[in-house]
């Protein structure tokens, strides 16, 4: 089971996939790269603003035509929850959830902001019975500064999600760097591909793989992109090195 868990698959909703066919294409693509189930999770904030259960009606319409395009491809309705001050409010909302029916959130911090508390509504979210997951940390301007600042969420048992793209190409040197340092001191725990258009950050994860396993061997590499995303699909508890701070 190869899973991504992080993905702008649903059309017209966000700036990712602007309609069914560039939704089909993403789908295509990564099942030749073999993956087999797929989060959509559509921006919670500035976008068209979907409660739960819409991501959920629009992922079931989705599937449908996966389906009838034969396109194997299981889709799961989340959120990528940003991390705003007012976060939670829309959490009571139903403006937010976890991945699927899990413990488990993407919680995307600021691209420019990191702070206590930032670190408060993750807590939060484990105050919750939640599991927070960080979406692509490395792209996180603070982050690339100061990677401590995430040791206390780490330290709490929270997870990261490193966008594949960070691990393949330099592009985005400083993401490349942060990306490979977190490697490097097991501060990553899960690859997925933040998909947007068929053409633009692709719906690829075993290009990163083989890149990850450059670094941390073959088996961490594969956890990464299989067994522990599948365990967020089954609402398994992942088997993650706690950070101590």
């Amino acid at each position: 089971m190869i899973v991504d868990i992080h993905t702008h698959i649903l059309p017209g909703v966000d700036d990712g996939a602007t309609n069914f066919n560039e939704a089909l294409e993403m789908a295509r693509l990564a099942v030749a790269d073999g993956t087999t189930h797929l989060f959509a999770t559509p921006h919670h904030r500035d976008c068209t603003p979907l409660t739960r259960a819409e991501v959920s009606d629009r992922v079931a319409k989705l599937q449908v035509r996966l389906d009838k395009a034969n396109i194997p491809l299981t889709i799961i309705p989340g959120h990528e929850v940003r991390l705003y001050d007012d976060m939670l409010d829309d959490w009571d909302r139903e403006l937010a959830g976890p991945l699927g029916n899990s413990r488990y959130v993407l919680a995307e911090p600021l691209f420019h902001h990191y702070d206590a508390h930032t670190n408060e509504m993750l807590f939060e979210l484990f105050d919750r019975g939640y599991i927070p997951i960080m979406a692509h940390p490395e792209r996180i301007l603070p982050i690339q500064k100061d990677l401590s600042l995430i040791e206390p969420f780490l330290a709490r048992g929270g997870l990261t999600q490193i966008t594949s793209s960070s691990l393949y190409s330099d592009k985005d040197r400083f993401a490349h760097q942060t990306a490979l340092t977190m490697l490097r001191n097991g501060m990553a725990h899960i690859i997925a591909s933040d998909a947007h258009k068929p053409y633009r950050r692709r719906p690829i994860l075993m290009k990163a793989g083989q890149a990850a396993a450059r670094i941390v061997g073959s088996s961490q590499a594969e956890a990464m992109i299989s067994t522990n995303p599948a365990a967020v699909v089954q609402n398994k508890l992942i088997s993650a090195p706690t950070l101590a701070v």
